[in-house]
């Protein structure tokens, strides 16, 4: 039974989607000002490991995640470069989806674009103002928050302590936010009923979101930094207009990446970019050294830890081909008690990886199961050669990998290892031919050369077997 930390309610509820085989998912996206950071890695992992089980307890999942190609931030990046808008947004969407494949995140079923939306906004805004939640002033058009009796639910932020959103100008209150915002000199801009201009931030992800999703859906995430008052204004915006509650039924937020004592943010300056960090380290590396951490917990970037995480993962990695390698000789032998007990423990670790997943996506946890395992394995099933658990230690590998979007590499077939496996085998015969000739120079000489190539070799009588050891 699945659980998840709604924000909303700020406690863990059992998971019940509004529908029993779909499972709706909206995780908001990037705004493509500048190159794809390890903030936003951190995210988007998360949110790829919650379709991912989601998949593997046997739901469809539909996930959008939105592309804000026009934005305050933008147009800056413009004025300051003298780029064209366009021209940055294209450049760095390109290298998002470029970081997000190279860190085997599988990409959402739908990226819309803001300015594909921009008629889809429109006409949202025009609902808002006939349901008496909004209304126009010098071009701009503005959400009045006081007709919204539910606004700071998600933020639990007070009506009274509410701060200035946006200065701009006819707001009735400071803590209004923007819906359309009226076009200055020389800024793109869009035609509306208002005049020229362009949307706000907040009511993109709420139009977009609910064009693909419908009135109703089941998950909406990001980060933490989104909660108020990008999440909160979304909140407001959508129940204001289709006049139905929830919106959203489960509210998750990843924890902050610190540098230091800061959040990553690219107006301090701080930004540590996937391209950067993956000419260092392989991306899988690094996608480990993510998960390691709890989704809601902040993480604080430490290079010495990714340099454990990397020496971690690349252990487990090596075990899982080890195992393979056996499994591949198909060493067949009569099962006894004691490795019946490992299997025991084997079905114990798998239900307990399966349990942390289950607690709110606990992926710390559940790693440290697959420590547990690859210990059990590189002490008792590898040095003992056995099949049975072989098998079964492999089964749950498999499934974590799926899960987890990790070791993958580890289970993909092709040629080049295929052919490997083939030419092993092949000189193993030809050794065997001179054991039996008793031509014992030649055979140890394959043996030694064998061995240098990180092949570990062992003689049971006529019978030769062969695992991999290094890698």
């Amino acid at each position: 039974m699945l659980y998840i930390y709604n924000t909303l309610t700020a406690v863990k509820e059992e998971f019940k989607p509004l529908h029993r085989e779909l499972v709706k998912v909206y995780v908001c996206g990037p705004t493509v000002y500048d190159k794809t950071h390890l903030g936003h890695a951190r995210t988007y992992i998360a949110f790829d490991i919650v379709r991912r089980y989601l998949e593997f307890l046997g739901y469809n999942v539909l996930q959008i995640v939105n592309i804000t190609d026009i934005d305050d931030k933008i147009i800056r990046k413009s004025i300051e470069t003298g780029k064209e808008w366009r021209e940055i947004a294209e450049e760095n969407m390109r290298n998002f989806f470029n970081a997000i494949d190279k860190l085997n995140i599988r990409r959402a079923h739908i990226y819309p674009r803001v300015t594909e939306h921009i008629e889809d906004i429109v006409k949202f805004i025009e609902k808002l103002i006939e349901n008496g939640y909004a209304y126009e002033a010098e071009g701009n058009v503005y959400f009045d928050v006081d007709k919204f009796v539910d606004y700071g639910k998600l933020s639990k932020v007070k009506r009274d302590k509410l701060k200035p959103q946006e200065e701009m100008n006819g707001k009735r209150k400071p803590y209004d936010f923007a819906l359309w915002k009226k076009a200055k000199p020389m800024e793109p801009c869009w035609e509306s009923p208002w005049g020229k201009g362009r949307p706000g931030w907040h009511i993109e992800c709420s139009v977009m979101a609910s064009k693909y999703l419908g009135s109703q859906f089941d998950i909406h995430g990001g980060g933490q930094d989104l909660i108020f008052p990008h999440h909160e204004n979304e909140i407001a915006q959508s129940e204001a207009f289709f006049k139905k509650k929830p919106w959203v039924k489960y509210w998750m937020h990843t924890g902050m990446l610190m540098i230091g004592e800061e959040k990553m943010s690219k107006s301090l300056g701080n930004v540590i970019t996937i391209e950067e960090l993956t000419r260092k380290y392989k991306p899988m590396e690094l996608r480990f050294y993510i998960i390691n951490s709890h989704y809601r917990s902040p993480i604080t970037f430490r290079e010495n830890l990714l340099e454990q995480a990397k020496r971690a993962y690349n252990r487990i990695l090596e075990s899982i081909l080890t195992l393979k390698s056996i499994l591949k000789g198909k060493i067949m032998y009569r099962e006894n008690e004691e490795s019946i007990e490992e299997l025991k423990r084997i079905i114990k670790l798998r239900r307990n990886f399966l349990n942390a997943m289950n607690d709110d996506f606990d992926t710390p946890r559940a790693i440290a199961r697959l420590h547990e395992l690859t210990t059990l394995v590189n002490k008792e099933i590898i040095p003992g050669e056995k099949i049975v658990a072989a098998e079964f230690a492999m089964k749950v590998f498999f499934e974590a990998s799926k899960i987890l979007g990790v070791f993958e590499e580890a289970f993909k077939e092709n040629l080049e290892s295929n052919l490997t496996y083939k030419l092993i085998d092949l000189l193993l015969k030809v050794r065997q031919k001179h054991r039996l000739r008793r031509e014992w120079e030649i055979a140890d000489w394959i043996a030694r050369e064998i061995r240098k190539l990180g092949v570990e070799i062992s003689d049971n009588g006529r019978k030769t077997t062969w695992r991999l050891k290094r890698f």
